[in-house]
């Protein structure tokens, strides 16, 4: 079994050696076992795009270009096994609530936590930490007993043992696996004696980090395989110590975690080759400026300056002060413009930030403006879609009879058959006559203004029957309906406001970016599946349901793929892959923007992870290995561009908050002394208009 493992800075060519692979195996025997690609989820789309791009190879059927995810799934189909009847994060996230609810008592710390709003998402992203590190309830009770961990650990500790124990008894009386076990399913179903597997080669390309989930997988698949591919960011075969604080060190871990774990299969022979930095075979291809910036970047080292034979800096490189984000927004737009208008292509540029949170308002608003087309990289939360908010106060309206607040935050909408001026005049009317609860549930009528009774009346017969049979069907139940009749009772009132024609309608009319509302109809349908999934025949309150339903509401996200091919991408710096870029630009270089500082942990503090470390047990990244993260982070985002690369930061957020220049640009000034920072103006000169 041969194991290969490709190491080489960014830019030196790995992913594409992969894909050249793949394209000379898939010439030479298009009909033959499959070929399998192994990338990062977000990743695999531009992969096709990317493969598919050459003349030679018009399609494929053999090759698999698959995340994590889709090939255990893919592993299933091969194995004529049938998959796990999975539950997914918004189901896990109303299982969590129900389970808090019922076991508060049992907690020794987090009894008065447990009902707080949002308390279930903690819960659920550190029970995820601990299942991808194969930690077990039994294994954490064990370590609560231990003398030598201090006694609020210890406690911590106990309850998610217990959580979890009650959890996994949860999924094994309902028939369930949790999607974090989707990965250990499959290598155990890998383990188990099945009828033989043959495939051909195999390539992992674009990882930073590794799961022990994700490592366990890959052994048990790689003896089925005719020979591996790893490929991982290294300028050099690592073999000495490295700080955490290098850029490499968080590869480096995971290459040697990769090293040690496939050295132990039997006849598993593994070779490493290094790619070289080579200006003339690598991304900066005549690009003095941007090869030096790679290649001293662990080691910073002055480029010369500039002669008649080489290229200013200032060609390659630009780094602008601006005033806000929205600037930065502006100084964008124009140097994407400038660069199109140049002979460029708009999928040849992408623009990039350490977290989009603060940035794609003011990108959006400006690129719509200059009238650029581009594709945002993220997921849209959907927690307060109209449909979302629609399905939400219903059930509120219903449970606490009819207060006002609900019910016209349930009509506002838009998805009920009345118009916004008509909702927002029976407002008016229902405030100032005093009308609630079961005012609404008979004619209403006003014996001084028999015309505005009319009109009111008219009004209310168009909007009260589908909450009324709502409600009507609820009753029946005595308000304590199970998973699955309350979510029958929701699509009946979905269907009687005919809310899917209704999202059709919007979708036909969006002019944006991000057609979503089709998507949303998809999600609160899987949503409700959850619901019957989860709670099958458990009856409970209404009023209880309503925490439960809010949890899996609250996690609600949707994504789109790029629905056209020359369209500027934008994305975060830590998701998105740019496979052929020629001008990048990255913007808010803030010190606590980019680098971000080490996310807290909510359930498990630093010192708690530091204790258990001490243990020989690591969960997830710890805050040295995130500041590792964000240096290298750093290196990728200076590194993307082949052609010129743009930084921007802006001297207070949009709040106002003054902000500091990232400490990456001190480190950049350390490799090019001679380009200096421009300051972007608020207004530009008109006479230097660019749209």
């Amino acid at each position: 079994m041969q194991t290969r493992f490709i190491l080489g800075p960014a830019g030196s060519g790995k992913t594409f050696r992969c894909l050249t692979e793949v394209r000379k195996a898939l010439t030479a025997e298009p009909d033959g076992p499959p070929l399998l690609l192994i990338a990062p989820k977000q990743t695999t789309y531009q992969l096709e795009r990317q493969l598919l791009a050459y003349p030679s190879l018009p399609g494929y059927t053999r090759l698999q270009i698959l995340s994590f995810e889709r090939l255990a799934f893919f592993l299933f189909d091969q194995l004529q096994q049938a998959p796990p009847q999975m539950l997914d994060e918004e189901g896990r996230l109303m299982v969590l609530r129900g389970l808090l609810a019922r076991k508060r008592d049992q907690l020794k710390l987090f009894r008065a936590s447990a009902r707080l709003t949002g308390f279930a998402q903690h819960l659920s992203e550190a029970l995820r930490e601990l299942q991808r590190n194969q930690l077990t309830p039994e294994s954490l009770h064990q370590l609560a007993q231990q003398t030598h961990i201090v006694e609020g650990l210890s406690y911590k500790l106990h309850d998610l043992a217990t959580l979890l124990r009650d959890y996994l008894d949860w999924l094994q009386t309902h028939g369930l696996e949790d999607a974090d076990h989707l990965l250990d399913f499959a290598t155990a179903t890998l383990r188990k004696p099945h009828a033989p597997l043959r495939f051909g080669d195999l390539w992992v390309d674009g990882f930073t980090e590794l799961s022990p989930q994700e490592l366990d997988l890959l052994a048990e698949l790689m003896p089925h395989v005719t020979s591996s591919t790893f490929t991982f960011c290294l300028d050099h075969v690592p073999r000495e110590a490295v700080s955490w604080l290098s850029n490499w060190s968080v590869v480096r871990q995971t290459y040697q975690k990769c090293q040690k774990r496939f050295a132990g299969l039997p006849d598993c022979e593994i070779t490493t080759e290094l790619l070289p930095r080579h200006m003339n075979k690598s991304r900066f291809l005549n690009n003095p400026v941007l090869h030096h910036l790679e290649h001293y970047w662990a080691d910073p080292k002055p480029l010369p300056e500039p002669d008649s034979a080489r290229p200013s800096p200032q060609q390659a490189l630009r780094v602008a002060t601006c005033v806000t984000p929205e600037a930065e927004a502006v100084l964008a737009a124009r140097e994407v413009l400038r660069f199109v208008r140049a002979g460029g292509r708009y999928r040849e540029i992408t623009v990039l930030a350490r977290n989009l949170e603060g940035y794609h308002e003011p990108i959006v608003n400006v690129f719509s403006r200059y009238e650029i087309p581009f594709f945002l990289d993220r997921r849209e939360s959907v927690a307060h879609h109209p449909f979302a908010e629609l399905t939400r106060n219903a059930l509120r309206t219903v449970a606490f009879q009819w207060t006002s607040d609900d019910w016209f935050a349930a009509l506002k909408t838009g998805l009920v058959p009345v118009a916004e001026g008509d909702i927002d005049r029976l407002e008016n009317e229902a405030l100032a006559r005093g009308w609630k609860g079961s005012v609404w549930q008979s004619p209403i009528t006003l014996t001084d203004q028999p015309e505005l009774a009319q009109w009111v009346e008219g009004v209310r017969k168009k909007i009260v029957p589908p909450f009324q049979k709502l409600a009507h069907q609820l009753g029946l139940l005595k308000n304590r309906p199970t998973g699955t009749q309350l979510a029958d009772a929701l699509r009946k009132f979905w269907q009687a406001l005919n809310v899917e024609e209704s999202l059709q309608h919007w979708s036909s009319q969006e002019t944006g970016p991000h057609p979503i509302h089709l998507t949303v109809w998809e999600q609160m349908g899987a949503w409700l599946k959850n619901v019957e999934l989860a709670f099958p025949t458990e009856p409970q309150p209404l009023r209880d349901w309503l925490p439960i339903l809010d949890a899996g509401l609250a996690n609600l996200s949707v994504g789109v793929i790029p629905p056209a091919l020359d369209q500027v991408l934008i994305g975060a710096i830590d998701r998105s892959r740019n496979p052929d870029i020629r001008l990048a630009l990255v913007l808010g270089m803030n010190e606590t923007v980019f680098p971000a500082p080490p996310k807290p942990s909510v359930l498990l503090t630093d010192a708690d992870r530091a204790e258990l470390e001490d243990k020989g047990i690591s969960l997830g990244a710890s805050a040295r290995q995130q500041l590792g993260h964000e240096r290298f982070y750093g290196y990728v985002a200076c590194t993307r561009a082949r052609q010129r690369l743009v930084l921007t930061h802006c001297l207070a957020d949009h709040n106002g908050k003054p902000l500091n220049p990232s400490p990456f640009l001190s480190h950049l000034r350390k490799l090019l002394p001679s380009v200096e920072v421009e300051v972007f103006p608020r207004r530009p000169d008109w006479r230097k208009s660019e749209h």
